[in-house]
């Protein structure tokens, strides 16, 4: 999903929005409503909710073996 995170220039609210490439307008603050956003650079994780026994940091084997 295209999460977002933005930092207000006009009341330095931060926040997180969905941003949908097929959408034409443009995300506003949601504490006062300005347009004028800096996007930021955010830190996320990936997972798929299955755990398979090996720590996060292991190496998960590539190829037929």
């Amino acid at each position: 999903m295209p999460l977002f995170e933005f930092q207000c220039r006009q009341c330095g609210h931060r926040f997180e929005t969905l941003v949908l490439s097929t959408s034409r307008s443009k995300p506003t603050c949601p504490a006062c409503d300005g347009s004028d956003l800096e996007k930021l650079v955010s830190v996320f994780g990936v997972g798929s909710g299955a755990t398979t026994g090996r720590s996060a940091g292991a190496p998960v084997p590539l190829g037929g073996g």
